[in-house]
């Protein structure tokens, strides 16, 4: 359903970080770019999360509780297991390490409702898991530090491919466990004197104990937005993502923060980051073909400004939509087709923070930068949507 059109001012979705929104979005960005996964790898790390988390982290499969973050097929609360340690914890903090939460929302399209089921098979037999028929396009992950905000501490990797450790390492290559390991002699069962006994002599003998270092869930990841080959505006004309990403460009164009409808201003810019993945894999591409031409090739959650001066996801977009011109014109889309890409995808953010000056230009119509995310995104690594509505617009 389309909403009327709000007079002349661009209403936008600002998205704020909590505790930290200054530093911490970006920090989350650098986090996943070099913790990168394939969607098959995202898939298995979200596995691999809620089997820890609910095997080392819960009192058992009988230690469900009724959530009402989400409801089962007969709308009933879902049955949910929550992490009991919370300095060593598998899922994120923003919904109470709730573990099948997190699990479902990682792998799943939004949605209130799942199928809720007992497993009847492997490690977590007896435990209830959430499920649902519509998979995301693209899986998000958690990505590990030692410390529970981003970027100040260790990051932190599962092993690359026992999937049966549920412990972490320093490395992505699996070396450099995480843990603290100390020594001590015993005698007798009991604490030695301040002089170290001889081995062998008055029941005394050496013990080594290993502790988990503590560990965190510091952001859930997703891949980058904009297909290579798409043209970016910066100060001197127009140059592909990929182009300005490899000479890091800062000179990028965007609004202006008091941009309006009826006249947006552009403003030279400067670029914070950069993102990209770290290796090729495949990618589901939303191509939005216009009634002059043009074409927008984007990933299905890219943010896509609308003649209303709406940010919505390219993959809701049909024939008929109009998308809006740097110059403030309409443009009718009349084809949006549903292609993939095998390689790289793209993103790129200003340093400004204010939503409208976040607002690019790519292949002359107006897209949101990455400090725009989906709703579970944001909802998933605790960002608040808020919406600037001008009180003119507003009834009296």
């Amino acid at each position: 359903m389309r909403l009327p059109r709000l007079a002349s001012r661009l209403t936008l979705a600002a998205l704020a970080l909590l505790p930290s929104a200054a530093l911490a979005e970006d920090t989350q960005q650098n986090r996943c770019g070099s913790d990168y996964l394939t969607p098959d790898q995202a898939i298995a790390r979200s596995e691999w999360a809620r089997r820890c988390g609910l095997l080392r982290n819960t009192a058992g499969a009988s230690s469900w509780y009724s959530s009402g973050a989400a409801f089962d097929t007969s709308f009933g609360p879902v049955k949910e297991y929550r992490e009991l340690t919370t300095s060593r914890a598998y899922t994120g903090n923003a919904h109470h390490y709730n573990v099948n939460y997190y699990h479902a929302r990682s792998l799943y399209e939004a949605t209130p409702l799942f199928s809720v089921f007992q497993e009847t098979s492997g490690s977590t037999a007896g435990y209830w898991k959430w499920s649902h028929t519509v998979p995301r396009v693209r899986a998000l992950y958690p990505t590990f530090e030692s410390t529970g905000v981003a970027g100040s501490g260790t990051q932190l990797f599962p092993h690359p491919t026992n999937t049966n450790d549920c412990r972490l390492y320093s490395t992505p290559n699996g070396t450099g466990l995480w843990q603290t390991v100390t020594q001590r002699y015993v005698c007798d069962g009991e604490y030695p004197s301040l002089r170290e006994p001889e081995i062998g002599k008055d029941n005394c003998y050496f013990v080594t104990e290993t502790t988990e270092r503590p560990f965190y869930v510091v952001a859930y990841c997703e891949s980058g937005c904009y297909a290579p080959d798409q043209r970016l505006l910066f100060s001197d004309g127009e140059a592909t993502v990929q182009e300005a990403a490899r000479e890091g460009r800062e000179d990028l164009m965007t609004l202006g923060p008091d941009a309006t409808l009826d006249d947006l201003k552009l403003q030279r810019n400067t670029v914070s980051s950069y993102t990209t993945d770290a290796r090729d894999s495949e990618h589901v591409l939303y191509e939005v073909s216009t009634e002059t031409g043009g074409l927008l090739r984007v990933t299905n959650e890219h943010p896509v400004v609308t003649s209303e001066g709406r940010l919505v996801k390219a993959e809701t977009l049909v024939a008929g939509d109009e998308l809006l011109r740097v110059d403030g014109t309409p443009e009718r889309i009349v084809e949006v087709r549903k292609t993939t890409h095998y390689g790289k995808v793209f993103n790129v953010r200003p340093v400004s923070r204010d939503a409208v000056s976040n607002v690019l230009v790519a292949q002359g119509y107006l897209v949101g930068s990455a400090r725009f995310q989906n709703e579970d995104v944001e909802h998933i690594n605790r960002l608040l949507l808020q919406r600037a509505i001008p009180a003119e617009v507003l009834p009296e």
